[in-house]
């Protein structure tokens, strides 16, 4: 899984949210270019390398390996 870069799409992401949320489909879709801004100025801040959709359907961030490390160390 060390290879995504990015998985979840904007339209994805505004129906997870849609479902999730109970948002309509204008506000998801403008709640859901937020999300990947942000995730998308984590990434760039070498935080995150990605994010996807887990096998439960559930929008998940790809850590970075230095940030992975630092998790494992703080558990």
């Amino acid at each position: 899984m060390s290879n995504i870069i990015e998985s979840a799409t904007l339209d994805d992401i505004a129906l997870y949210l849609q479902r999730e949320e109970s948002l309509d489909s204008d506000s998801a879709h403008t709640a859901a270019q937020q999300v990947l801004g942000n995730f998308i100025e984590m990434r760039n801040k070498g935080l995150i390398k990605g994010w996807y959709f887990d096998d439960f359907g559930h929008l998940e961030l790809l850590p970075t390996d230095s940030i992975q490390l630092w998790i494992d160390q703080t558990k």
